[in-house]
């Protein structure tokens, strides 16, 4: 099973802002009161995260919650990969694919 490219880009976030701030993931699961297994499994888009949990992380990581959220499109305009609040060390072919998720998701709404 494929996981949620929004899962996929909130986990990336995630990482990123971990190995930032020099945690490893045995030290911020231990903060969450999480498995490591568990937050390498949200790290990579496999498990799902809830709502209080992103208030969580968002909280051991310094940051805002809507910080792990892409920015919804503009209603009649198509979403450039710029708009997109991605971490700097994904590939750009991982660029590309979120892009086209919210690409498809833009194209879904006008049906």
């Amino acid at each position: 099973m494929n996981p949620n490219p929004i899962y996929v880009h909130i986990g990336s976030i995630i990482r990123s802002r971990r190995k930032a701030l020099r945690l490893t993931q045995e030290m911020l699961a231990s903060r969450l009161s999480i498995s490591r297994g568990g937050l390498a499994n949200i790290e990579t888009g496999r498990q799902n995260i809830l709502v209080h949990q992103l208030y969580e992380f968002a909280s051991q990581l310094n940051l805002e919650p809507s910080d792990f959220l892409p920015v919804m499109p503009r209603e009649g305009s198509r979403l450039d990969q710029a708009d997109l609040p991605l971490p700097t060390d994904l590939k750009k072919s991982q660029k590309e694919q979120i892009a086209r998720f919210f690409d498809a998701a833009d194209l879904n709404s006008d049906q």
